[in-house]
């Protein structure tokens, strides 16, 4: 059985962990549509190639730091 903690969005709206083995991104509607948003931003942007989630004011005291990069394919 599982111990699982809920996130705590009180402050912010994304946390990211991991557990048993996968990434989980847990969220808010409005923690979830930033994350989207700033993916698009870069995916169109043609100088930007990765963003550190930790630089945005969106993720939990309690989470992971991440990172989104855009590769191409080979």
């Amino acid at each position: 059985m599982s111990n699982f903690i809920k996130p705590d969005f009180r402050l912010n709206s994304l946390e990211l962990r991991c557990e048993n083995n996968e990434v989980c991104l847990y969220g808010t509607k409005e923690g979830l549509k930033k994350l989207a948003n700033l993916i698009l931003s870069i995916a169109n942007d043609t100088k930007t190639t990765h963003i550190h989630l930790e630089d945005y004011d969106f993720l939990t005291p309690n989470s992971l730091a991440g990172a989104v990069a855009i590769f191409e394919k080979d």
